[in-house]
């Protein structure tokens, strides 16, 4: 009679405990996270998709270079603490003819309520200057221009850097 209260209280807790689980407190992963800006690298004469040699991608700060793409388009993570991200893109690696151009990306970050376990999101906006030349010299980026200002997913490019 007692492990019949015991199973039967076992069960009532268990009952209680998946009840009371409510779909918002599990972080699906299927929900997208924070999105990053998505860029091409165009030619500026003519605005065609363009892979420049030996280029790779550094965040400022680091040695760690970013993976490189062997698709069309770019993904570069976007520091949600700040409305600037500097990236170094270096034409010719490691070559005796290193060319660094440091650019400033500028944005603005909205945050969007996903759900209670996963949190918040950031989404940004890219501001109307949305990147800034940081060194002078030999420059081989030569303007930007806006393919989608707003950075809400990595679905198409954002930002058409122009060489």
């Amino acid at each position: 009679m007692n492990t019949l209260k015991n199973k039967l209280l076992f069960a009532f807790v268990c009952f209680g405990i998946f009840a009371g689980c409510e779909r918002d407190d599990i972080c699906l992963s299927t929900v997208e996270g924070t999105p990053d800006l998505v860029i091409l690298l165009l030619d500026k004469e003519t605005g065609t998709l363009q892979n420049p040699s030996g280029f790779s991608i550094r965040p400022i700060g680091t040695e760690k270079k970013l993976a490189r793409n062997t698709g069309d388009s770019l993904p570069l993570p976007l520091q949600i603490t700040e409305a600037i991200t500097q990236f170094e893109f270096i034409l010719n690696t490691g070559s005796e003819n290193e060319n660094i151009d440091t650019l400033q990306i500028n944005y603005q970050r909205q945050d969007q309520f996903v759900n209670g376990a996963c949190g918040f999101r950031a989404n940004f906006i890219l501001d109307e200057m949305p990147i800034f030349l940081l060194n002078s010299g030999d420059d081989w980026i030569k303007g930007a221009v806006i393919l989608k200002d707003t950075i809400s997913d990595e679905t198409a490019a954002h930002l058409g850097i122009l060489h």
